[in-house]
């Protein structure tokens, strides 16, 4: 066939495809499946190139493993395909470029992450190669050049994510975007924001992700992309979650969920459910919780897909054990080992095991206890070795600290306590690492309690007002407030402390009067902790310059013995600690 013929071929067969792709961008699984089915049956290249788009389909509905499946038969296919024209050379590169899009976006949710990088750098090198790429991308449609490494761009960005390489995915996100935007292409735009929103998102940067995400909101409700809308909602009621504002996050969470309802979408609805099954948990609303995470797991079962029924079974074991159903947990956890022997892969594996010493913890027995410290310990170890979930890395910390926490409680042990200050500041090395600032802010609050166990009060007050401006810098109200209560009931504790240091107080009295317990264990459960509204009294104003020196004082509260030296002594340290805190960023 002549090139021109060629080409007056692919432009026959590009408008019931573009149909049926733009009905999987729209999230109408099932119509797009009906144009694919509906379709006659073609020969060579425009069979592979059905195929391909009903690959996608089932990637969108998240049978991956199907997916995965029909573009292993399609790489196979086109190797057997005589490449004796030069266009039709180009074309199979093409098919072969999108069917490696196909296996990134199958291979990241399945959790094979560094096989989906090894396909993703093929698929852009194979990109590369291609001559011509311009000229023909005017008459491909969506099929062109720039919209498959769009697509490459996105995949990888989210693996790269996942692995915690933030600059890295970040720089596939601005990449996408900037072609979005020269293609004037919105959805593109869109799904770039998006991503990028996603990226602030995790680093704990609230505000700046929201704006992000309303932006890609903006677009995708005027492209009319139920599927995207959804997602984007979703989203949003995340940030309010994480915010503190729990009506507004299940307001979202909920208007998310109608939609994918509508949609159809079976996996979407599912991790609906388990959003919001999340949010009642950290309320304290256990029962609601665990109702919604069994739905979700049962949509999960249906579905088929092992990947996706670890994190449930995750939470379910989480939730069980907040409700002191320990027999329940371990059922779960049965299950979770099942799915791990039947998988080869990392992340189910770590989920497992946590889960193992999540349970091992709740038990009184000093052998179990052990066990779990070694679990938590061997987790800590691989993820640091293989680059792999920052998220369970950081749960295992925080679970593994707390363990060692009530070590210290019980012995007063100095070598314990020393243990736990070196997994508190692992916590500050991850958090800068990924510039995850609420996990920062947390973590310097944690190394101020620790601070008031060594008795070193002006220490404890710099940490605890250097979380607090981070936490309020980025728009992490609900932690800031949970920090300025903390340092309240700090100030209002002075006289016990300064007894406590001239008595020379056993380790045991200061964990008791730090209370480290409380902040532990709401960082390992994600609980709310109570905080007492209380309205604020002014009890003076100081002005100090650069140099710390004090220009001018007010003071309302005559009560109070506060001397101008000390405090504008007290600012200069902490405005020394803030910079050094914010080189991170």
């Amino acid at each position: 066939m002549k090139r021109a013929e060629l080409e007056e071929s692919s432009e026959s067969l590009l408008e019931p495809l573009n149909q049926a792709d733009k009905l999987i961008s729209q999230g109408k699984m099932e119509e797009a499946m009906e144009v694919i089915n509906g379709r006659e049956k073609e020969g060579g290249l425009e069979e592979l190139t059905w195929r391909l788009v009903e690959s996608r389909c089932w990637n969108r509905k998240g049978e991956l493993e199907h997916a995965l499946k029909i573009t292993d038969k399609i790489m196979k296919e086109l190797e057997e395909i005589e490449e004796s024209e030069e266009q039709k050379g180009e074309r199979t590169k093409r098919i072969k470029i999108d069917s490696l899009i196909e296996q990134v976006y199958a291979l990241r949710r399945l959790g094979r992450l560094e096989e989906g990088l090894r396909t993703g750098d093929e698929g852009i090198k194979l990109l590369e190669e291609l001559e011509e790429l311009e000229e023909l991308d005017e008459k491909e449609g969506n099929f062109n050049g720039q919209g498959r490494k769009v697509r490459l761009l996105l995949t990888t960005g989210i693996i790269y994510s996942i692995k915690g390489e933030m600059v890295r995915a970040l720089e596939c996100y601005k990449t996408s975007l900037i072609i979005g935007e020269e293609l004037g292409n919105k959805q593109t735009i869109a799904n770039s924001l998006c991503n990028i929103g996603l990226i602030y998102h995790d680093k704990g940067e609230w505000n700046r992700a929201l704006a992000y995400y309303e932006k890609s909101l903006a677009l995708v409700e005027e492209l009319g992309n139920k599927q995207e809308i959804a997602t984007t909602l979703s989203l949003i009621g995340q940030i309010h979650s994480g915010k503190g504002e729990m009506d507004q996050a299940l307001e979202f969470y909920e208007k998310s969920l109608v939609i994918r309802e509508e949609v159809g979408n079976k996996e979407r609805i599912a991790r609906s459910l388990m959003e919001i099954g999340s949010l009642y948990q950290e309320l304290g609303e256990l029962e609601k919780a665990l109702a919604l995470h069994k739905q979700s797991l049962a949509i999960k079962e249906e579905i088929g897909n092992n990947m996706e029924l670890a994190p449930s079974l995750f939470s379910l074991i989480r939730a069980n054990l907040d409700l002191r159903k320990n027999k329940q947990a371990k059922g779960y956890l049965r299950d979770l080992q099942r799915i791990n022997k039947q998988e080869d892969n990392k992340q189910v594996n770590l989920y497992s095991k946590l889960a193992e010493a999540l349970i091992l913890k709740t038990s009184r027995r000093r052998k179990n206890l052990t066990k779990a410290e070694v679990i938590f310990e061997k987790i800590i170890e691989k993820a640091e070795e293989e680059k792999i979930s920052h998220e369970l890395t950081v749960q295992a910390l925080i679970n593994l600290s707390e363990l060692l926490l009530e070590e210290l409680r019980q012995t007063g042990e100095e070598e314990v306590l020393e243990e736990v200050e070196e997994k508190v500041e692992k916590l500050v090395e991850i958090a800068k690492e990924l510039q995850s600032f609420s996990l920062l802010a947390e973590s310097y609050w944690l190394r101020a309690q620790l601070a008031l166990v060594r008795l070193n009060l002006k220490e404890a007050r710099c940490l605890l007002t250097q979380a607090q401006i981070i936490a309020e810098e980025k728009g992490l109200e609900r932690l800031a407030r949970k920090i300025s209560n903390k340092h309240d009931q700090l100030l209002e504790q002075l006289d016990q402390w300064e007894e406590l240091i001239a008595k020379d107080a056993s380790i045991t009295e200061r964990v008791k009067v730090a209370n480290l317990e409380e902040l532990m264990g709401w960082m390992a459960r994600k609980k709310e902790i109570k905080i007492d509204e209380k309205e604020d009294k002014p009890i003076m104003i100081l002005l100090v310059a650069e140099s710390g020196l004090p220009i001018y004082s007010n003071k309302f509260d005559q009560t109070k013995e506060l001397q101008d030296m000390l405090i504008s002594g007290f600012l200069r340290s902490i405005n020394s600690f803030v910079q050094e805190a914010f080189e991170v960023t």
